[in-house]
Order: structure tokens, then sequence, then C-alpha cells
């Protein structure tokens, strides 16, 4: 069996004290050492092959190496195509900035103090909550204390800690697009029900793009769907059965506009001659959908990278700059809109 490599062994090839050792790996404040031996120890660590004890290392710096991710609802992985991608970038930065990355699910969302249970746990060193629901008591309460935590995505108040995108005017140029093909009942599904701030976010900017058109917003041309296909297929389902007659959709997310579009195809519609539809996140299925899906980038795995640098430099005590256009969005128009396109898709910034 292979010996466990050790601070012990790390100090004696490096020619320094095992508490040298100590404060560079564990890269403990207010220790001044110079450079030439921190990259000495390093180098050391690496060709001897060091795994650092989790345990001991938290018992030493009071720090898990953690960072919690956490989810509003533990169905997300399986249904919001999004998620994955951002994930990846998320967990890219992590092990390369030597974190792990655990995934919490809000098993009660009525429980105000959900998160500050999970930051006193001392499981984790931050956490990125993802998803946040509108009058998220719980959320208010551990942003007012000193734990490290980040909103990934729009959220109600002052947006302190928030890495967020323009929803809205996204949104609204998503509407505006159909709208410029000479659609007048164009429907809207939002992807989740309003209790989510992304969900409201995109409704009012439909209906901000409904009204600087001088359209009427109607009622029976919305609804609500939950993130998944089959949430899209059904409310698509529902309204065509009502015969409002939208001529386009406009989807909260791909997934659900994906869904919508076999329920179109079902009716005997076809997309984009008798309905147009218009996608947002634009996931890996969204190119290869039928037909191909026009649609929001978002750049979900760019999203996961910052996500998990914000949350690192929270940890650290460093300041971050809250913003709600941390990433541009494009409008990727392809054949499900109707619009004649020079070739197979073309972008165009928001």
């Amino acid at each position: 069996m292979t010996r466990r490599i050790t601070t012990f062994d790390i100090a004696r090839e490096a020619g320094v004290s095992r508490t040298t050792v100590s404060h560079i790996l564990n890269e403990q404040p207010g220790v001044h050492l110079s450079a030439k031996t921190k990259a000495r120890v390093l180098a050391t660590a690496r060709r001897l092959g060091y795994v650092p004890n989790s345990a001991a290392q938290m018992l030493v710096t009071g720090r898990s190496q953690s960072i919690g991710l956490v989810f509003p609802r533990g169905d997300l992985l399986a249904i919001d195509a999004f998620i994955p991608m951002m994930i990846r970038g998320l967990n890219e930065v992590c092990r390369a900035r030597g974190y792990r990355l655990v995934m919490e699910v809000l098993r009660d969302p009525s429980d105000d103090q959900a998160y500050l249970k999970l930051a006193n746990s001392k499981r984790v060193d931050s956490l990125i909550i993802i998803n946040p629901r509108r009058g998220d008591r719980a959320l208010e309460i551990v942003l007012k204390t000193k734990f490290p935590v980040l909103v990934a995505g729009t959220s109600e108040g002052s947006g302190k800690n928030t890495i967020a995108t323009q929803e809205g005017l996204a949104s609204r140029r998503a509407t505006d697009h159909l709208i410029s093909l000479g659609h007048r009942r164009i429907a809207h599904i939002s992807h989740a029900s309003l209790d989510y701030v992304s969900a409201l976010r995109r409704l009012q900017g439909y209906r901000a793009a409904l009204k600087a058109a001088g359209l009427r917003y109607e009622h029976s041309l919305v609804r609500q769907a939950d993130f998944s296909l089959a949430s899209g297929y059904h409310a698509m389902k529902t309204m065509l059965n009502e015969h409002t007659h939208p001529t386009a959709l406009f989807a909260g997310n791909d997934t659900v506009a994906i869904g919508a579009m076999l329920a179109i195809r079902e009716s005997g519609l076809s997309v984009p001659h008798d309905m147009a539809v218009v996608g947002y996140d634009d996931v890996p299925s969204a190119a290869f959908a039928c037909p191909p899906l026009t649609t929001i980038r978002t750049h979900a795995y760019e999203h996961g990278k910052l996500f998990a640098q914000a949350a690192i430099r929270l940890m650290k005590q460093e300041q971050i700059d809250s913003r709600e256009d941390a990433l541009p969005l494009e409008l990727v128009i392809r054949d499900s809109c109707g619009a004649k396109a020079k070739s197979t898709s073309r972008t165009a910034a928001i």
C-alpha cells in the first residue's frame, strides 16, 4: 500500500520547516515568506504528489475548501438544460483553484433559516444561490450576515453580491424580433412560476415589447410552465385547445420552447409557417431541434465560471462588483422564427 505523502516529507525535500510548509499550503494570512520559498514548497508538493487531508486542513485553517451551490429544487439537474452547462464551468474553476463543489437542495422553501443553517454547518466556506424566488426571507437573512453568499441570477432588492444578466432587455429583444416579422398575436410561456424573479423579468420584457409596439397584452396568450419539456408541451397544448390563435411564441427557456413545438406539431400546425417560436438560453439541443430554435444565447458555461470566481473572492473577503450585465446576451436567429437568414444561423447582440 502506497504511503500518504505528508507535510513532513515536503519540508524535508524542500529544506524548510514543517511550519513553513503549513503556512504556504494553507495560505495562512499575515505570514510573510519569500516568493522563492513559496515556489519551491509548492513545486515539491506537486512533485511528491501531495494530497491535503481535508479534515486536518479544516482544523488548521477553519475552512472546508468547499463551495456550496444551492438549488431551489432537486429535479432541476434533470429537467433544466441550462444547469448542467453552468455547473461544468463552475466546477472547472473550483477544481483549478483547489475547492470542492458541494451541491445542496433547499428542502423547505418556507424555512427562513434555511440558508443560515447551511452557512453555520461549517461544511462550506461560501454559498452560491441560484434561481432566487421573490420575497425570499431566508436569502434576506443570510445576506445580512458576514458569511460569503453570491446570488447567481436576477434578485429583488439591492442586488448585493449579485451576478446577473439583463433578462428583461433580452426578453424584450426576442419579442421585438417576432414583432418585426409581422406577428401581432404573440404568446408567452414562462419557464417557471412567477415566484421566480427570472421568470417575472422575462415576462416584463415581453410585456414591454408589446406596449412599445402598441399591442394589447392578453392574459389568454400567457401560460406558466415548470422548467421542463413536459410543462412546455402541456402549456402550449392547453393554449391551442382554447383557440386563442397565437401566430408566435416567446418561451422563457429552450426546454419549454422545444416541448411547446411538439404540441404545435401534434395539433397539425407547422413551425414556423403557422407559428414562429423563440426560446431562451441556447442550450446544446436548441440547434438540433426540429426546426432549429431561434433563441437568446446566455453563455451558461461562462456564467458558471464567473459564479465560482466571485464566490472565491467573497470567501477571501474581497469585494465584488454586483452586476446585472455580467455577460452579453445575443439573439441567435435560426429556422424556428421564420426569418430569412443568409446562413444557417446568425447572432445579434442585445
